[in-house]
């Protein structure tokens, strides 16, 4: 089974198995059959070399122990962010730098109206959110606007509704860090946050290879959004990995725990294991909803059909239950597919065949002889 599922590992490395059966002996036997011969041919083709396996040191161990367990990062990582709202659009910049000092950027276009001081917010949100998913657990956030950076301190209070819902956005969000710091600096400061912003807020001519794009729909600014936003196919899955609750209806409860052995947790991300392929990430149906146009119509798509666009989200490394209905529905919808797709020959209606009624009239055909006998005593 292992070597079927790392087969390309295989094929590249010599493989060494450590155990006490004598396994090296067993698949070499000449008087083996059944299961054993296929098992043998199928592990030819590898350089496997069995060894006994030896008492294990206890300071071996604990240097495994050492190099395998991931330990905990409690580096401060720096997020830079800002947002930028004007007439061609509103957009989101963000710079994070790793403890290291490694640079990751992201731009983020908000395809909706949005003040000055909402697409700052935004910008705090879409840091912690980065930030979260690269596994950082202490954040230092640095923004050039007074009003947010004072707010978040406590230092000024927050009167605008909207602005009061985007507060407790970031509150809720901020609970899965150990430690958030906000500082207020000035805008020479934070130049590439800023560069950021203007790029995602214009019409997508600045794309470059070491930025991250991405493109928010909707602001999900009230309460029953992000609920709504939170309940999808997801949820149960989750809920069961993390938690092991399962669905009150026991037979259903059944299906829940046979599904949830397909997926697996990363981090706070869903992936669903594949055959011999990557993990997918589980994505919802307004994040696969942009997944599949960007794939379809987007800088690198080329408007495929259904079955093909399915396929290359699935090789892209996403998921989600409807993807094949999804993308039939969408190229079948898609104003550009059908517009210059190819013309259909086919008759409106169906061909019906016309059986004649004496076949051999209309070709002038008849039954002639008697003529000399042929072989097999054939006269006509």
């Amino acid at each position: 089974m292992t070597a079927r599922r790392l087969r390309p590992y295989f094929l590249s490395h010599p493989i060494a198995v450590l155990t006490n059966s004598p396994l090296g002996k067993i698949l070499t036997h000449l008087d083996m059959s059944g299961h054993l011969v296929k098992w043998t041919t199928e592990l030819g083709e590898y350089d496997i070399q069995y060894e006994p396996r030896t008492a294990i040191k206890a300071q071996a161990l604990a240097d495994f122990l050492a190099e395998t367990v991931l330990q905990e990062n409690e580096d401060t990582w720096k997020v830079y962010v800002d947002g930028s709202s004007s007439k061609e659009g509103s957009g989101v910049g963000v710079v994070l730098i790793s403890p290291a000092g490694k640079e990751v950027k992201l731009a983020v276009r908000l395809d909706f109206r949005a003040s000055n001081n909402e697409a700052e917010y935004k910008a705090v949100l879409a840091g912690l959110r980065a930030a979260r998913n690269v596994g950082a657990t202490r954040v230092l956030i640095f923004s050039d606007s007074q009003l947010v950076a004072q707010q978040m301190k406590g230092m000024y209070d927050v009167k605008d509704e909207k602005l009061i819902e985007y507060a407790q956005e970031v509150d809720r969000v901020g609970e899965k860090f150990t430690e958030i710091t906000f500082k207020q600096i000035l805008r020479e400061e934070n130049e590439k946050a800023d560069t950021l912003a203007k790029m995602a807020g214009t019409m997508g001519s600045w794309k470059t290879r070491d930025v991250v794009f991405q493109v928010e729909l909707t602001p999900h600014t009230s309460s029953p959004a992000v609920e709504q936003e939170e309940k999808d196919w997801r949820t149960d899955i989750i809920n069961y990995l993390k938690e092991g609750k399962l669905l009150d209806n026991p037979r259903e409860a059944r299906k829940l725990k046979t599904k949830c052995s397909r997926y697996v947790m990363v981090g706070e991300v869903l992936y669903r294991t594949s055959f011999a392929g990557p993990l997918l990430q589980c994505l919802s149906y307004q994040e696969a909803d942009y997944v599949l146009r960007e794939a379809h119509e987007g800088c690198c798509g080329n408007h495929l059909g259904a079955y093909a666009l399915a396929k290359k989200v699935l090789l892209a490394g996403y998921c989600w239950p409807s993807v094949l209905h999804d993308a039939q529905e969408l190229v079948t919808f898609f104003d550009s597919c059908q517009r210059h797709a190819r013309l259909h020959h086919r008759p409106t209606a169906m061909m019906k065949a016309i059986t004649a009624a004496c076949p051999f009239d209309q070709w002038g055909m008849n039954i002639v002889g008697p003529f000399p006998i042929a072989l097999a005593q054939k006269k006509f």
